[in-house]
């Protein structure tokens, strides 16, 4: 059983990073190839609401595959799967700084 668990909390903590830099990469190229430079601060918050959406519906729906949990169970993953996100978001923009 405590196996189990530590999949889940691996499996949620793989996708939240993932996530994490697909949508980087994906808003940057979108920001660097057909947005001017003005409007690179909205975009960006636009952006970042419309991934954090996105993300929280992608966990949901990679949860799923785990029902039935409990509440706790749900909340570590959930915990597992945002920090992993964030951090999938700074590890790509760090490694972009340093090539672009």
């Amino acid at each position: 059983m405590k196996k189990q668990r530590l999949s889940q909390l691996g499996n949620m903590a793989l996708i939240g990073l993932e996530t994490g830099i697909t949508f980087l990469v994906l808003g940057n190229l979108t920001q660097y190839v057909l947005i001017d430079p003005e409007g690179a601060n909205l975009f960006e918050i636009i952006f970042g609401v419309i991934a954090v959406i996105l993300s929280l519906i992608i966990f949901y729906e990679s949860n799923k595959k785990f029902y039935p949990i409990t509440d706790w169970q749900y909340q570590g993953n959930l915990i597992a799967f945002e920090s992993s996100f964030f951090f999938g978001v700074f590890i790509a923009k760090v490694i972009m700084d340093l090539f672009i």
